[in-house]
């Protein structure tokens, strides 16, 4: 697949640009499905081998944009070893519940040695006041581009700040790519009697190439944002390792759609590609209107995990107000579905050689009635038997596959993973829905997941796993 940057460096290229002409709705014949979680079981949480989704932040973090909100998980202890109990996490009806609240006094105290324990400085330790969670594929999924949506309703009152955003799958940051951040109030700033419903879109990004290139010193402009016959430039921020610099908009629900977001559950989705992102808005998936669309930077070409939460507090959020407790906290991020697309490979290479042989880009490399080995190498590929008796050789850290028709004569050979045994296999696959998932996390590294479509658990066995040393 050939990556083409879009980041425009001279803007008078686009004085003349016609205005965008806004799709009606996203074009998802360009995209495979990955993951449809629609929390219709108890919530798949990752255990160190299993599980679709991580209930703490990157790199064991348990605050994130600082005090005062902690986020939790059922793992977290007391002084005493005993389990400290404060879990946000409730699935009921099909939908999961993002709680927060603040920290029982009698839990307090032991929250605080664990921060403590954990290396924080006493000023976030004497901060921290609330508790609330954090949801990620950090372990188990990552992907460059794709389509990703949420049917949510979101939580009110201030001081809550709810998120649906793309971050890198490795350490470091920028980029961030936000499919909506939203303030329970804005700040308070505005004396208004009541929510509103403002939704905030961003993508932060350095002038930093993947390859650790640096741009010219220039303005970077927004081609698709055309104002008075001009692109809009994207916001820069000075820091010391250079600037940073920001597409955003934000978007008044309410004004453009006559919708509620604290009261109402609304659609929020995004498409990334090689050229533009695009954010989406709707009442469902089948009314989805476009309301922003970037350029993809330079430095947004890889592999980023999904996280949601809902952050307590913070500058930009405001802290909670502690006579209104009782309203704000009654207030839950309720998420009815999550869906994440790839994007579906390019090239598509259809033969009935004995060995097929892939290439480090994406590919679709589908196989005939007889039986192959298929070799694939680097990228996100979707692999196709199509009969036979079929090997798939998967080396460790080529990225993730989907492999359509496995069965039960089929046999993976992997080479270089962090396990080496079939019962080190078996025991990492996850059942998520019709599919079979085999997860690696390879933290601080992007996890390596194989996805077998419409595979049960009890349809593998020790007999199709083969392991090879490296080389």
């Amino acid at each position: 697949m050939v990556r083409v940057s879009c980041i425009i460096l001279v803007s008078l290229f686009f004085l003349g640009a016609a205005p965008l002409q806004v799709q009606a709705g996203p074009d998802m014949s360009r995209y495979t499905p990955v993951l449809i979680e629609e929390f219709d079981r108890p919530l798949s949480r990752f255990d160190g081998t299993t599980g679709i989704w991580r209930d703490y932040p990157r790199r064991q973090k348990y605050i994130g944009n600082g005090p005062p909100s902690l986020y939790v998980n059922p793992t977290m202890t007391r002084q005493d070893g005993s389990p400290l109990g404060l879990d946000p996490f409730k699935v009921e009806g099909g939908k999961l519940h993002i709680a927060a609240a603040p920290i029982p006094a009698a839990d307090l105290h032991d929250v605080q040695a664990l921060l403590r324990q954990a290396g924080y400085k006493e000023k976030a330790v004497q901060t921290v006041r609330y508790y609330t969670g954090s949801l990620s594929t950090f372990s188990s999924w990552s992907q460059t581009y794709g389509y990703f949506e949420m049917r949510a309703k979101l939580p009110e009152g201030k001081g809550h700040w709810s998120a649906f955003w793309l971050v890198p799958s490795v350490n470091g940051w920028p980029p961030e790519i936000d499919i909506f951040e939203v303030l329970g109030r804005e700040n308070g700033s505005k004396g208004r009697g009541s929510p509103d419903n403002r939704v905030h879109l961003r993508v932060h990004f350095d002038e930093i190439a993947a390859d650790g290139s640096h741009a010219p010193e220039l303005t970077l402009f927004n081609p698709f944002e055309i104002v008075e016959g001009a692109p809009q430039p994207a916001i820069r921020r000075e820091r010391d390792r250079g600037p940073r610099f920001t597409f955003a908009k934000t978007v008044d629900v309410e004004a453009a759609f006559e919708r509620q977001i604290f009261d109402e559950f609304n659609t929020y989705a995004l498409s990334w590609t090689p050229d533009e992102i695009v954010w989406w808005f709707g009442s469902s998936s089948n009314d989805l209107r476009e309301i922003y669309r970037a350029p993809t930077p330079r430095d947004v070409t890889g592999p980023m995990a999904v996280i949601f939460n809902n952050q307590i507090g913070g500058k930009w959020a405001g802290a909670p107000d502690p006579d209104k407790d009782a309203h704000t906290f009654a207030s839950t991020f309720v998420i009815d579905y999550v869906k994440i697309y790839a994007q579906s490979p390019e090239t598509k290479i259809e033969t009935d050689e004995a060995i097929i042989f892939g290439s480090n880009a994406d590919e679709h490399l589908a196989g005939s009635a007889a039986s192959q080995a298929f070799h694939p190498k680097g990228g996100f590929d979707i692999l196709s038997g199509g009969g036979g008796a079929d090997r798939f050789v998967i080396a460790g850290d080529s990225g993730s596959k989907v492999i359509t028709d496995f069965t039960t004569d089929d046999v993976l050979v992997l080479t270089g993973w962090t396990f080496n045994t079939s019962a080190d296999a078996l025991s990492r696959l996850e059942q998520v829905g019709p599919d079979l998932w085999l997860i690696d996390e390879q933290e601080p590294h992007a996890p390596q997941t194989l996805i077998f479509r419409d595979l049960n658990r009890a349809d593998m066995t020790a007999a199709n796993f083969d392991f090879r040393p490296r080389g």
